[in-house]
């Protein structure tokens, strides 16, 4: 399935800032990024490991819970979170976040489990969520944004 197919698929239409990133993804390319400069200036951050257009499709099985492309793979956590809270909604230093938005976040990278995402219902913003804790966090305005503020590995 291309990255066009996806996006008809999700009735979302990527920006095109992404889209040239994943055009031009190599295997294994990883970007650092510090999600917390005003705490820790000097820290280089954690290195987020890109999906290329093949790893966005490729199936992740999250045994006990279900499968999913690796794309909407917030849907498996969520799920996880869902059956052992009964809020609505996903914690964020922003405030409560409902979950719905957040299913709808397209994965684009991963890091030790944690997932960093592109919002559709905020311009394409960029988050994280953690999977340890299940909250999320804003870290740029726009892909453009967080690659700029990013060092290759």
């Amino acid at each position: 399935m291309s990255i066009q197919s996806i996006q008809v698929e999700r009735g979302i239409s990527l920006p095109q800032e992404y889209l040239k990133l994943l055009s031009s993804l190599h295997e294994a390319d990883e970007y650092c990024f510090n999600e917390y400069p005003e705490d820790d200036p000097d820290f280089e951050g954690r290195c987020w490991c890109f999906l290329n257009e093949d790893d966005l499709i490729e199936e992740i099985d999250m045994r006990g819970v279900g499968k999913s492309a690796a794309h909407r793979q917030l849907e498996l956590y969520l799920k996880c979170f869902s059956e052992f809270s009964d809020s609505q909604f996903i914690t964020s230093p922003d405030g409560q976040i409902p979950i719905e938005r957040v299913l709808n976040g397209f994965v684009v990278a991963e890091d030790n489990g944690d997932l960093l995402y592109l919002d559709p219902l905020d311009d394409f913003s960029v988050w994280i969520f953690h999977h340890d804790g299940s909250d999320v966090m804003k870290v740029a305005h726009s892909i453009g944004d967080w690659q700029s503020r990013a060092v290759v590995a």
